[in-house]
């Protein structure tokens, strides 16, 4: 009698675990004896109550199980908890209701880890996944890889990447900025931390870069919502991560942030963070100045 071992995930979080679950049967001794999209139950566990003439231990593959519809509770003697023959299903979403519970008690699940919701917990996940990965890096690494992509599987595909580019070194944000970013978010990143830090030249050669093929509305919110976090970290010095955390700010941001709260005034912050707001609102409305307005706006900033 075969046995089930269901996967429960998506995108490519369902890709890598089938991946992995297949590779790890293969080095016990199993061999992949078929692969199907959906079907039907009766025929699926009728043909695979044993292994094959060569292949004592198998594994059969199905995509898209959803398509087989709920588990007919009469089946569930043809069902073992452990067997030599594995029927391994894959599902986008938990499939524990689609089994009764008599069987749903035999299979396997394997479902993939949720990715933390706020930054500092985000932070332990993936120095975990670094470690489990055998990667070195640094916290202001794994902070700028956070604050770029929410995604736990393009953040295991970046250390990945930088692990191979370090060859046993420790990876570092510098790394983070030269592998993982195309020309524009590392151009729009050297601004919003130039800004920060009072960087007047990277700042402004950022800024006239973008200015030649970016969007004007898009780069003030984005230089808006790193502010607003400045304008906080100015005004509540002693509340930081209090703040921090009801915000949902990431821990990369943060730390710029409150770089520019101890480089500017409050009061400075205050005003350029409303003369942003006026330069989205005069853009939308057609009486903006466009980039010569916030590149006004930032000079003045830094002037202060």
């Amino acid at each position: 009698m075969p046995s089930l071992l269901l996967i429960s995930a998506s995108g490519t979080a369902q890709r890598r675990l089938l991946e992995e679950t297949v590779a790890g049967f293969e080095k016990k001794g199993y061999v992949v004896s078929g692969r199907q999209e959906g079907g039907e139950w009766s025929p699926l566990l009728s043909d695979n109550l044993s292994g094959g003439l060569f292949d004592e231990r198998s594994i059969v593959i199905v995509d898209s199980a959803p398509m087989l519809g709920p588990f007919p509770e009469n089946l569930d003697p043809m069902v073992e908890p452990d067997s030599k023959v594995v029927l391994l299903l894959v599902y986008d979403s938990d499939p524990a209701k689609i089994f009764p519970p008599q069987t749903l008690k035999k299979c396997k699940i394997i479902k993939a880890p949720p990715f933390p919701r706020w930054p500092r917990e985000r932070i332990m996940w993936t120095t975990d996944l670094a470690k489990d990965m055998k990667i070195k890096i640094d916290r202001d690494a794994v902070a700028l890889i956070i604050e770029l992509t929410e995604d736990p599987e393009e953040i295991r595909r970046q250390l990945s990447s930088l692990s191979m580019l370090k060859k046993g070194g420790t990876v570092k944000a510098s790394d983070v900025e030269n592998m993982c970013l195309d020309d524009g978010t590392r151009n729009l990143l050297k601004l919003l931390d130039g800004l920060c830090s009072g960087d007047h030249i990277k700042t402004l050669k950022s800024l006239n870069a973008i200015s030649k093929n970016g969007d004007l509305i898009p780069l003030v919110s984005a230089i808006h919502n790193r502010m607003r976090l400045a304008w906080y970290a100015s005004m509540h010095p002693s509340k930081g991560s209090l703040f921090a955390e009801s915000l949902g700010a990431k821990n990369y941001a943060w730390k710029m942030a409150g770089n520019a709260a101890r480089k500017y005034s409050a009061g400075s912050i205050s005003k350029f963070v409303l003369g942003l707001i006026k330069i989205n609102i005069d853009e939308k409305s057609g009486t903006g100045s466009g980039w010569i307005g916030l590149e006004t706006l930032v000079i003045e900033l830094m002037g202060c």
